[in-house]
């Protein structure tokens, strides 16, 4: 698995006797400052630049994620990355008669996005999770990587999508990418049925749209656990399930987290080698 990583993913360099690496650009390891590190990905080092960290063999690496807005980074280089523009047109739902105004409903909306600011927030709890996190659905129809990019919704300039679609039927089994405690588990306007797990070392992953949830806030879940169901809820264009992850408040792209214990084991594996 190590090796086929390797010969996939990476390009390796020798610079001045330090080992440096890069996985598809997004989940990174590098003692050396040469190179750029993609928005959105992770940076994985022995230096003590963060409070996320994980600890094998007695060695300490710490993980720094990356905003997906960043220009700079401690001595590090920032990749010029383009993301897509998507295009989206939203049919409008007819909505129930409600004694609630639109005022009423955006002022909701904005303590929704308080209390999940607020859940990303929490100190670091130990690490939880084991190898590489999964794609949450297996019998999914396609996996869109569109981490980052920019999204016009009705012609009107909307928020940065942080985070990847995937699609499939309504009501297919949405697992754990990993094991972790689930911290959110209910109902909002525009996520729908939403589902967020603390995996620990400041890594969460959300679960967006989904048609049912069978787990709720406080339970410990196993790695590829169902969760829940694949649906159409929240400010959606069909049935898909947004898949999106968190190292603390910065949103960094899934795809970086489908790599990380094969990353993490390369640079325990060169630096062992100095």
């Amino acid at each position: 698995m190590i090796l086929r990583f390797l010969t996939t993913y990476f390009a390796v360099f020798a610079c001045l006797g330090l080992f440096y690496f890069t996985a598809s650009a997004q989940t990174i390891y590098m003692d050396a400052t040469e190179g750029c590190v993609e928005p959105g990905g992770i940076v994985i080092t022995e230096k003590i630049r963060s409070d996320f960290s994980v600890s094998i063999e007695d060695r300490s690496f710490y993980f720094i994620p990356v905003p997906i807005t960043a220009t700079s980074l401690y001595d590090y280089d920032i990749c010029e990355k383009e993301f897509p523009v998507e295009k989206i047109n939203i049919k409008r739902r007819k909505r129930k008669a409600s004694k609630f105004s639109d005022e009423d409903l955006q002022n909701k909306i904005k303590r929704q996005k308080e209390f999940l600011k607020s859940v990303y927030l929490e100190e670091p709890k130990p690490r939880m999770w084991e190898g590489n996190f999964i794609i949450p659905v297996k019998n999914y129809k396609s996996l869109k990587e569109n981490f980052g990019a920019r999204r016009i919704i009705n012609g009107v300039p909307g928020a940065i999508h942080r985070g990847i679609d995937i699609s499939a039927h309504k009501g297919e089994k949405v697992y754990a990418s990993n094991s972790g405690i689930v911290v959110v588990a209910r109902k909002f306007i525009l996520e729908g049925n939403l589902i967020v797990i603390n995996h620990g070392t400041g890594i969460y992953t959300i679960y967006a749209h989904l048609k049912d949830m069978v787990v709720g806030e406080g339970d410990f879940v196993k790695k590829g656990q169902l969760i829940g169901y694949v649906g159409n809820t929240g400010r959606s264009t069909g049935p898909h399930l947004h898949f999106g992850a968190k190292m603390g408040q910065i949103d960094i792209n899934p795809f970086a987290l489908f790599e990380i214990q094969d990353a993490l084991s390369v640079a325990l594996s060169s630096v062992n080698s100095y």
